[in-house]
């Protein structure tokens, strides 16, 4: 199955003729930096316009070449995972099932990936976390088979797991295989979890008041005996989907702005870019490529 991915500046016309636009898209910008402060976005590409009326979301990079995604047509009653080969322009079928499959992710041993899978058993929905060989060579096997209610998950390493859990209130929690214990971190959480390496990890802490801004909170796994949460920055408003850079720089968007803030060294967010003229009207979740060298997000028109 071949779908060529297209320049962005082609399809952004016939979108603006559409009188219903897609649910969400998916857009890719190759990114360098110029100056401290100052970056340069080119070479845009539109990922999605294979599919667009339809879902396309939960991107991840898997290599700085291969971008795993969540899709769904409207023809389709539950969105599968495909792969998108960046330089030929190829686009795989990963799974194929009754079930919805989102937010896939390596597992790091090389040979596997995982996705939050949800299932219905006659008068139920179940969230369970899967883990599927790469090479497609059988249909894979839940993770955790009494833990069903995960919303957003990241791999600390091949046994350990931050793991955003459905509940009331949601609750982050750290798991490990074979170990039935959860120890919780915090609740009432952000669905956006990033890895610190070799630290611990950033999440969006929200809160139960309108008065009071949601934060990005730094957990620290070194920290001797308990673990330590300390705040980063505020969120900007409304906003729950960050990435961090190599340099350790987080990135955000807002409305059709993409923003910049380095701990330790800013005080608020900086202005990276502008995506207006591409008729992006909303910026949600943001992938960057392990060489840094692309970034991918999805937006709503």
């Amino acid at each position: 199955m071949k779908t060529r991915l297209l320049p962005l500046l082609a399809i952004c016309a016939s979108l603006s003729l559409s009188a219903q636009p897609p649910t969400s898209n998916l857009y890719l910008f190759n990114v360098k930096k110029v100056g401290d402060t100052l970056f340069q976005f080119s070479a845009p590409k539109f990922l999605s316009a294979f599919n667009l009326k339809g879902y396309n979301n939960h991107p991840f990079f898997f290599s700085n070449n291969e971008l795993y995604i969540s899709t769904q047509s409207p023809r389709e009653s539950q969105p599968e995972i495909y792969s998108l080969n960046l330089s030929t322009g190829i686009r795989t079928r990963v799974t194929d099932t009754p079930d919805g499959e989102y937010s896939p992710r390596p597992i790091g041993d090389g040979q596997n990936f995982s996705a939050v899978r949800m299932e219905f058993p006659p008068g139920d929905t179940l969230q369970r976390l899967w883990q599927f060989p790469i090479s497609r060579s059988n249909k894979g096997r839940p993770v955790f088979t009494d833990i069903d209610n995960v919303g957003y998950y990241l791999w600390l390493s091949t046994r350990e797991l931050l793991m955003f859990l459905v509940a009331r209130p949601n609750q982050l929690v750290k798991v490990e295989l074979g170990n039935p214990r959860k120890e919780v971190i915090t609740v009432n959480p952000g669905r956006c979890i990033r890895q610190i390496l070799g630290t611990g990890a950033y999440f969006v802490q929200k809160s139960t008041s309108f008065s009071q801004p949601w934060k990005i909170m730094k957990w620290d796994q070194r920290t001797v005996g308990r673990y330590q949460v300390t705040d980063v920055v505020n969120t900007l408003n409304g906003s729950e989907d960050f990435a961090v850079m190599s340099d350790g720089s987080l990135i955000m968007g807002n409305g059709s702005i993409l923003y910049r803030f380095r701990p330790g060294v800013d005080r608020s967010w900086r202005k990276m870019a502008d995506f207006s003229n591409y008729n992006i009207q909303k910026i949600t979740r943001i992938e960057v490529s392990p060489d840094n060298g692309k970034v991918v997000f999805v937006g709503q028109n």
